[in-house]
This record gives structure tokens, C-alpha cells and sequence, in this order.
């Protein structure tokens, strides 16, 4: 019997597909996800508001040298603490310790202590790298891979909205509060966060010590590392494009930073940290169309050879519009296209990028690629970019480093180019060698790429790769490209699986092979019988054991036996008693 619908499953059905017993922690995990992207887009503008206000947008590249270091440091530090703490302490105890942090550099700004914006910048570096790591930790322990599928979705849109409202905020009450009052705000957030936490940590039960304590997957040591890249060119490219994409990145901030402060005056603050907030308002905005409305249709339609290069073609024509124009809204506008495309099209397509590897050497060198080449890089950018900029170097104002945007761009749209190529012949041997896990395989690696080759795959003589290209198809939700022509493939499993995906096909499609399978009720393969049972109720929009009760008479023993197995399981009583005849006589028969 089916359970009541709550409340909170009513409410939430429109938007996700949540079972009864999921409904109320998925709210929480929203709430959670909301409250804390919240506050953390609060503090992110204010950080650099307060730094530039201080000591001028030229000197943020120090301040992003020490941090690339700083950040390794302290969560090295973080993360053997809390394996000393119970699990379920830890998440909520560092977000109210942060939530008295933030109070102190409250106070520390109206007392005007020295190098409170330096230390503030770099808090809240960390402050980013925690907090969301946290978040999505604790999901995936909340969350098996089945239900993250359904759900992560909804989770996610939390973040989305509270990196909208967070924005607003700044834009509409840092004139009227101040920015460093701001900071309360973002206190009060975090504490409330906590509370949520601890409700959600009750709910779930026992967790894994990891899990709860931020770490991740392990990763593997420097030297390892680098001999893995060195083996694997496939990994030099996408090592490649991170790169170039983190120095890119690097170089329209700093833009901003400098175009910024130019229109703001010295020690505009305030004036720094509404625009910045206006400027984080209308990313989340973009971000969220580009990751509801197009992401998928990118990758589905377009493929990932296209999806490679909007970053580096987006830098290189927000590097032309600042030449031609030298307007601070070209600055403006290629940081928000770029950060909006960073964190929707551009990391679905790395997580792409890495399908094709063995399963083994992806989990050991994806940590170290996504953080520690990616950190590498930005702090390759920051000197990069001091000596762009400083009087002891070529001096440079923030419109003229526009043509080293446009030298990065070649560079980044020629490895992407050849990281496209190499995808393919990866991809290629990896379905040869089987080297893709489906129960791995999420939603949103489904590139157009990926699928041509797959559906190919259908058509290759040997029945394992056959299956084995179902199998994966199946975890990119595309059952239905699974041509129904192989219910006539000689191999009884590919039959079965193919009658299988028949249940995914249009109705039209379904119905023109209901004879086909009608037929294969009678073939000799007893799973292949038990498989065109199903896709013809299916097909018939009715139960199993309906289709079967017409069935369990048959004169071919073969379906008789077929339908009374189905009819075994069935709850009715009748349906019982007919099964259980038809295997007395099949056994007086033998």
C-alpha cells in the first residue's frame, strides 16, 4: 500500500520528485543551502570592497599569492581537527565559530585596527572554500547516488537563490547600513545555518567521520601526481584548460578591481561594495538561466567541442569590447559572462572531460587537478599579473591588459581544441576497455559527443559492448535511444535488455512493435520471456499480471510457465491459485 502524501511532499512536487521520507530533510538541506550562500555572498563583495577602500585594487595580487598558500594551510589544519571531533559537531560547530569571527572583524573595522581588511580578504577566502565544501560533503552522506540524481537539483536552486538575495541585499541596504554592518547580517545568517544543521544531522543518524568532517576523496601526493600527469595526456590537457582558465579569470578581475576603483575614488568602500553587490546580483541571475535553460541543451545539442571554448572565446571578446570602448561596463559585463558560464557550462564540461578515465585514475587525480593545478594557477595568474601592473613592471592600466586576455585566449582555444580531439579517442577506448563506471555516470555529463558514440556502440557485433553501452545510456537517463531492432539481436541478454528499454520509447514507437513483441513471449530464453511480459504491459499501459492472466493458459508450455511466474508475484489471490496450478501440472508433465 502506497503512504499518504505529506504535507511537505505536496508542496514540494511541482518543483522535485521526493518520496514521502525524503520530503522533509530535502526541504532542510534547501533551507541549509539557501541560509548559507546567503551569508557567504554578503561577506564575498564586502571583502574586496574593504581591501580596495584600504590599500587599492593594484596590491590584490599579493594578497592572492598569500591566500593560494594560506587557504592549503588552514583547511590542512581544519580538516585534522575535526577528525577529533564527533561527527556530527563539526559542520554546525564551524559555522557558529565563523559566525563569532565575522563579529569580531566587525568590531575590529569600527576600531579601526591595522590590517583588518587583509585579514578580512583572506578569511574570506576560506571562508568560500569551507563553507560550500561542507554543504556538498554533507549531502552526499545525507544522499545516496540514486536520490542525488533526483534531487541535487532542487538542493542546488537553494544556493542559486541565496547568492541572488544575498546581492540584493548589498545593493539595497549597504548605503543605508554601511557595509561593515553588513557583516552582522551575514552573523546572524550563519548562526541560524547552524541550527539548521542540527536538525538535519538528527534526522539523518550516524554519518561517516569523513563525510561529516569535510574530507573528500583522497587524493594522491605531488610526486604521484605529477607522474600521473606526465603518462596521461588526457590529463595534461584538461590540466591545460584549467589552467587557462584560472589565469583568465585572474586577469577580468583584476580589471574590475582596477576599473572600479577608478570610478568609485579613493576610499569609496561603500560605493565599491554596491557595485560589486550589483555586479554579483546580475551573475546569479545569469547563472541561473545559463544552468536551468541552457547547460544541457549545450552539451546535448551543441557537444563538448563547443562547450570548451565559450570561456575562452567570451574572455578574448570581453578583451576586444574593453579596447574598443574603455567603458567600466565591458569590465562589468565580461566578469559577470564569465563567472555566470564558470560555474554552470564550464565545470558540467570538466566533469566530462574526466568520463573517459579509468575509474582508479580518475578518483586519484581528479582532487589534485580541480584543486591544487587550479590553485597552481591563480597563483601563476597573480604574478602574471603584478607584473602586468606594477611601476616595477610594464606598468600597465587595467584596459591595456586586455591584449595579454586576448594572447591567453589563442593559447586556451588551441588546447581546447585539441582536448576535444582527444576526448573522442579517450571516450572511444574507454567504452573498448569498459572503463566507465554507469553507476558513476551523472545526468549532466549526457554531451552530444558522448551519446553519437554510445547509440553507435549499439551496432558493435560483440554482445558485451552491446550491454555495456545500454548500461551507460541508462545512467544518462537516454534509455530511450535504445533502438528496439535489437530485440532480433542473437544474444538472449541483449533481447531482454532491449525489450527493457521498450518502456522508454514514444507511444507511437511502442505500440508499431508490439507484435515483435508478442512474438518473443515464446522465445527460448526464459529472461527474454519475462522481459516482453513487461514491455507489453507496458506498451498496454496495464499490469503485468494482467497481460499474463491471458497468457497462463497457452498450450506452449514456455508461456504458461512465463505467465505463472508473473502471476506469482501478483497480490491478488486468484492470480496465486492459477500460478500454482500451472506449476503442479508443468511438474506432472516432467
Amino acid at each position: 500500500m502506497t503512504p499518504p502524501t505529506s504535507a511537505v511532499q505536496r508542496l514540494l512536487s511541482p518543483l522535485v520528485d521526493a518520496r514521502r521520507e525524503e520530503a522533509g530533510s530535502l526541504l532542510l538541506m534547501f533551507l541549509y543551502s539557501f541560509l548559507v550562500m546567503t551569508a557567504y555572498n554578503i561577506v564575498k563583495p564586502l571583502t574586496r570592497a574593504q581591501f580596495i577602500g584600504e590599500l587599492g585594487a593594484d596590491n590584490l595580487p599579493w594578497v592572492l599569492l598569500v591566500s593560494g598558500v594560506l587557504v592549503g594551510v588552514v583547511m590542512q589544519v581544519y580538516a585534522r581537527g575535526a577528525a577529533r571531533l564527533p561527527p556530527k559537531a563539526v559542520v554546525a560547530t564551524t559555522q557558529a565559530g565563523l559566525a563569532v569571527l565575522l563579529i569580531g572583524f566587525w568590531a575590529a573595522f569600527r576600531l579601526g585596527v591595522a590590517g583588518t581588511a587583509v585579514a578580512f580578504y583572506l578569511v574570506g577566502q576560506i571562508l568560500g572554500l569551507l563553507l560550500i565544501s561542507q554543504f556538498w560533503m554533507l549531502a552526499n552522506d545525507v544522499y545516496d547516488a540514486r536520490q542525488a540524481k533526483r534531487l541535487f537539483g532542487f538542493i542546488g536552486g537553494g544556493a542559486s537563490l541565496g547568492g541572488m538575495t544575498a546581492s540584493a541585499v548589498v545593493v539595497l541596504a549597504v548605503d543605508a547600513a554601511g557595509a561593515n554592518n553588513l557583516l552582522l547580517v551575514s552573523s546572524v545568517l550563519l548562526a541560524a545555518c547552524a541550527g539548521v544543521v542540527t536538525t538535519v544531522l538528527r534526522r539523518a543518524g550516524d554519518l561517516p567521520r569523513a563525510g561529516a568532517a569535510g574530507g573528500g576523496k583522497k587524493g594522491v601526493g605531488g610526486a604521484e601526481a605529477l607522474r600521473m600527469l606526465r603518462g596521461s595526456r588526457h590529463l595534461q590537457l584538461i590540466a591545460l584548460i584549467i589552467g587557462f582558465a584560472a589565469i583568465g579569470a585572474g586577469l577580468l578581475d583584476q580589471q574590475l578591481n582596477m576599473a572600479v576603483e577608478e570610478a568609485a575614488g579613493a576610499g569609496g568602500a561603500d560605493r565599491i561594495a554596491a557595485f560589486l553587490g550589483q555586479v554579483q546580483l546580475y551573475l546569479s541571475l545569469a547563472g541561473l538561466v545559463i544552468q536551468v535553460g541552457l547547460t544541457s541543451r549545450i552539451h546535448r545539442h551543441l557537444g563538448i567541442g563547443f562547450a570548451l571554448l565559450i570561456l575562452p572565446i567570451g574572455l578574448g571578446s570581453t578583451g576586444g569590447l574593453i579596447l574598443a570602448t574603455g567603458a567600466l561596463w565591458a569590465a562589468a559585463g565580461g566578469r559577470i559572462l564569465d563567472s555566470s558560464l564558470r560555474y554552470s557550462v564550464d565545470k558540467t564540461t570538466r566533469e566530462i572531460l574526466f568520463l573517459p578515465l579509468p575509474a582508479e585514475l580518475k578518483h586519484r587525480a581528479k582532487p589534485f587537478i580541480d584543486v591544487t593545478v587550479d590553485r597552481f594557477a591563480k597563483g601563476l595568474g597573480a604574478v602574471l599579473t603584478l607584473v602586468l601592473i606594477q611601476p616595477w613592471g610594464f606598468g600597465l592600466a587595467w584596459r591595456q591588459l586586455s591584449w595579454v586576455s586576448l594572447a591567453v585566449t589563442a593559447l586556451w582555444v588551441a588546447a581546447a581544441l585539441r582536448a576535444r580531439r582527444e576526448y573522442l579517442a579517450s571516450f572511444r577506448q574507454s567504452i573498448a576497455r569498459q572503463g566507465v563506471l554507469p553507476a558513476e555516470v551523472r545526468l549532466n555529463v549526457a554531451d552530444l559527443s558522448t551519446v553519437e558514440t554510445l547509440v553507435a556502440e549499439l551496432a558493435h557485433p560483440d554482445a558485451r559492448r552491446v550491454l555495456y553501452a545500454i548500461d551507460v545510456l541508462e545512467s544518462l537517463d537516454k534509455r530511450h535511444l535504445v533502438t528496439p531492432l535489437l530485440v532480433y539481436h542473437e544474444s538472449p541478454a541483449v533481447r531482454a535488455r532491449a525489450l527493457g528499454a521498450l518502456g522508454a520509447a514514444s507511444a507511437d514507437l511502442a505500440r508499431r512493435w508490439a507484435p515483435a513483441v508478442e512474438r518473443l513471449i515464446s522465445d527460448p530464453s526464459p529472461a527474454v520471456r519475462m522481459a516482453a511480459v513487461q514491455a507489453l504491459s507496458a506498451i498496454r499501459h496495464e499490469e503485468a499480471p494482467a497481460v499474463a492472466r491471458a497468457l497462463v493458459g497457452d498450450a506452449d508450455p514456455r508461456i504458461a510457465a512465463t505467465a505463472a511466474l508473473v502471476l506469482s508475484g501478483s497480490a491478488e489471490a486468484a492470480d496465486q491459485r492459477a500460478a500454482a496450478r500451472v506449476f503442479a501440472a508443468l511438474a506432472a508433465d516432467t
